[in-house]
Parts: C-alpha cells; structure tokens; sequence
C-alpha cells in the first residue's frame, strides 16, 4: 500500500475525532427545567401549601436520582455553592455536600434545619428558581 493510502484514513479518523471531540464539548447541559420535569414524570408531582407544584418524594442523604440532580441545580442556583464543590456536585446522589446545602438553604429559608427536603423545602427551592 502507498504512504498516501495509509494517510487517508489516518486524516479521515482524525477528522471524525475532532468532529466528535466539538460535538461533546458544546453540546448543551441539561437545564434545571429538564431535570424538573423529569423528576416529575419519575415521581409525579403534589402541590405545597401555597399552590406551588413539587415533586411528590421527599428527599433527604442518601436519596439519588434525577430529583436529586434538580434539588442540586437548585440549590446552585439560589445559595452560591461554593466553586470548590461544583465539580461532581450535580451528581444526583445526596451526600455530605447536598446535605450541608440543603441545611444552609433551610436556615437561610427560616426553614428547620434538618436536611429533609419536604413540601416545605422544595416550596422555597421551587418557588426561588421558576419564572
């Protein structure tokens, strides 16, 4: 086989790798609605004391799941996390991190600080991060 043969398919591969390589690197993040309606679609939805709907699990360490992962964009949304937790934070499992979140967020909400995230929390997550 020619050099030149063997150099096609080598600059074919490495046409398709930077391709792929693009694809992945702006392809768009799930937004906190995606996550929204999907916990909901996973585990139906129930309506807070003051008409706000939310998902209908309670959540607390431990939990995992896509409802976690839309507990978790939105308490980056509305407290600051920190940037040393951002990377792996939007993981879906309620851990030490999510659960020291959660308990800033209720205390600042003048919710018990107890790290639960019941009708009462997710009424103030909620009701922070929908337009």
């Amino acid at each position: 086989m020619s050099s030149s043969r063997r150099i096609r398919p080598l600059a074919a591969l490495a046409l398709a790798a930077s391709a792929v390589g693009t694809l992945l690197v702006t392809a768009p993040t799930a937004s906190a609605s995606d996550y929204r309606d999907a916990c909901f679609r996973s585990v139906g939805t129930r309506t807070s004391a003051n008409g706000w709907t939310i998902p209908a699990r309670n959540l607390q360490y431990g939990s995992s799941g896509v409802c976690v992962r839309e507990l978790q964009s939105d308490l980056a949304s509305t407290i600051g996390i920190s940037p040393a937790d951002w990377p792996g934070f939007i993981d879906g499992a309620f851990g030490t991190k999510t659960d020291d979140y959660v308990k800033e967020f209720q205390r600042q909400s003048h919710l018990t600080a107890d790290g639960v995230v019941g009708p009462k929390t997710w009424e103030a997550l909620i009701s922070r991060t929908t337009d």
